[in-house]
C-alpha cells in the first residue's frame, strides 16, 4: 500500500465493528525520555524509557440497538480490546493492525449544539500489555 487517503479505517471495540460510526481515530504511541547527560558534556543525551498509548475516537452518536451508545456506555470504568486497520481488506504487510486493550474512562453521550450532527469524541488511555502491531 502506497500513499493513500483514510476512507476505509477498520475500527473493531471488543469484536464490534465501528467504522462506519466513526469520523476520526487516534492512536498514539509514546516513549518517555530519560535523560543520561553527565558532567563534562557539552550536549544532552538520552534514551528511551516507558512506553505508553492512548486512543482518541470521534463518533457519530447513535442510540439505536448494538450501536455507539448501547455499546460505549456499559463500558465505561472497564477494558475495551480495539482493533484498528488502515482498511477493511486482510492484514498484511502493507496493511498492518494495531490492536491494544484500553480503559474506558469516559463516556460523554450528549455533545452538541443545536442543529449540528450528534457527536461525541473520546480518549481512552492504555490500560496493560503493550499496543501490538500485527503484518499476517
Amino acid at each position: 500500500m502506497a500513499k493513500f487517503v483514510a476512507t476505509d479505517y477498520n475500527v473493531t471495540i471488543n469484536g464490534s465493528p465501528f467504522s462506519s460510526s466513526l469520523a476520526a481515530v487516534t492512536l498514539d504511541i509514546t516513549s518517555e525520555e530519560q535523560e543520561t547527560t553527565a558532567f563534562g558534556s557539552t550536549y544532552r543525551s538520552r534514551v528511551g524509557g516507558l512506553r505508553d498509548a492512548s486512543l482518541t475516537l470521534d463518533f457519530h452518536q447513535d442510540f439505536a440497538a448494538a450501536s455507539v451508545d448501547a455499546t460505549l456506555f456499559p463500558l465505561l470504568g472497564s477494558q475495551a480490546t480495539v482493533v484498528i486497520k488502515p482498511t477493511s481488506g486482510t492484514v498484511s504487510a502493507t496493511s498492518p493492525s494495531y490492536t491494544g486493550v484500553f480503559l474506558v474512562t469516559q463516556y460523554q453521550p450528549y455533545a452538541s449544539s443545536v442543529g449540528d450532527l450528534a457527536t461525541l469524541s473520546t480518549t481512552w488511555p492504555l490500560a496493560a500489555g503493550s499496543v501490538t502491531r500485527a503484518t499476517a
